[in-house]
């Protein structure tokens, strides 16, 4: 009898944690079934896919636990901008959850009015939870907000509060919740960064905690001719072309977009004839001194693999993150990424071999590597095909899925 895995996603294709849990779940199905050891589905809330493995719960009453939890998060006072989720609110249950034939249950990203604290507590089923930011070891935050490092490592109290937040104690409510109703579970962080933070946690020190990559499809990630993926995108060739997703857009400021356009004006000047491809929401009455191709949204994992095969470079220049897939992907279709040295990516990008890691928040330095890594796209490539070898050792499907299976067979028979 082959395990059966029950993963729990908000969405499935809306956002990098969305595509990653989407991404394990097929691989498991292609690679675990052909060795019969796995049978995998998924529940979301709202659907975007057509697969048939795949159950939405998408209505009114997701609509509803949606809008009150961002309203609920609301009633704090924060000057940090960070998305913070309350979980107050629930769309499923644990009782249709426990109900299910589901040997092991892999939480993703849950929140968003999908599943509350209060539900993951009920599921009486085994759970290894794939975590994609700080949100199951924090209070409400999915990333760093001022002064939470403290509070996530120690203990949400009354006396270390940030001075500058007012109003109800949001994150301190929703850690107590989890403290008083979550038992422990197995973590799995995507990244180094990521399972330093969780071993440091007050919440989830002590929880079994395993660090496994995002999974990439390296056979749909793969290499192309770049003339090619430039004349089917309709984008110019003979130009160096730099690529910057973001599904905010230019307005994440998470993401970074200024400080790669500040990065991209200093690159000018030693490569003038430089332009940037922006994946995500057009602006196209953004002023920029920039060439910008907004190319809109990729709706497909063909054409997104034909945007980063275009490309000479994809630029990664996030202020905080986990493991982007982006970066992943890119690397994966033997492109070179450049980015900051911050969170996950030091676990993706190999300075100086498959990219450029510059120092954190200096746009000055991200420019020296857009630069190298240019220079090297027009030549002989190395760090792109660095990049693909990688790539194909370490995040294929194959390597990352016998992992997981490693820890579900623990999880369900503790005592093998």
């Amino acid at each position: 009898m082959p395990l059966r895995v029950l993963h729990l996603s908000t969405y499935d294709t809306n956002g990098g944690a969305a595509r990653a849990a989407y991404a394990l779940h097929q691989a498991m199905n292609q690679h675990g079934r052909q060795d019969k050891e796995i049978q995998s589905e998924i529940w979301v809330a709202r659907k975007g896919s057509n697969d048939p493995t795949i159950t939405g719960h998408d209505g009114l009453r997701f609509k509803l636990s949606s809008e009150l939890d961002r309203k609920l998060w609301k009633l704090q006072q924060s000057p940090t901008i960070t998305w913070r989720s309350p979980a107050r609110f629930t769309t499923i249950t644990a009782k249709e959850i426990n109900a299910s034939d589901a040997d092991v249950v892999n939480l993703h990203w849950v929140t968003d009015g999908f599943l509350s604290i209060e539900e993951i507590g009920k599921i009486t089923k085994p759970i290894v939870w794939s975590m994609y930011d700080l949100w199951p070891v924090s209070g409400t935050e999915h990333y760093q907000a001022t002064g939470t490092s403290e509070r996530r490592h120690n203990g949400y109290l009354k006396t270390n509060r940030p001075a500058d937040e007012s109003r109800i104690d949001i994150d301190r409510n929703a850690f107590k919740r989890k403290q008083k109703n979550w038992q422990p579970m197995h973590m799995v962080p995507a990244s180094t960064w990521l399972e330093v933070q969780t071993k440091k946690s007050a919440l989830a020190g002590t929880w079994p905690i395993t660090r496994i990559s995002h999974v990439i499809d390296t056979q749909a990630f793969a290499p192309q001719n770049k003339n090619e993926a430039r004349n089917t995108l309709n984008l110019p060739e003979g130009v160096p072309l730099v690529l910057f997703l973001a599904s905010a857009g230019v307005h994440d400021h998470r993401k970074g977009w200024d400080l790669l356009e500040a990065a991209l004006e200093e690159v000018q000047k030693t490569i003038p004839d430089v332009e940037v491809v922006i994946v995500g929401p057009k602006d196209e009455a953004f002023a920029s001194k920039l060439k910008i191709h907004w190319y809109g949204f990729a709706n497909s994992t063909k054409e997104l693999a034909t945007l980063y095969n275009a490309a000479d470079v994809t630029a990664v220049p996030s202020r905080e993150d986990n493991m982007p897939l982006t970066a992943m992907e890119a690397q994966s279709c033997g492109r070179a990424v450049v980015a900051f040295n911050i969170g996950g990516l030091p676990d993706i990008v190999e300075h100086h071999h498959t990219g450029y890691l510059a120092k954190e928040a200096d746009s000055h330095d991200l420019a020296i590597g857009l630069i190298q890594a240019l220079e090297d796209a027009q030549h002989a490539n190395h760090w792109g095909q660095a990049a693909r070898v990688r790539a194909e050792a370490t995040w294929s499907p194959a390597v990352v899925v016998s992992k997981y299976l490693e820890i579900y067979s623990h999880v369900v028979n503790p005592q093998r």
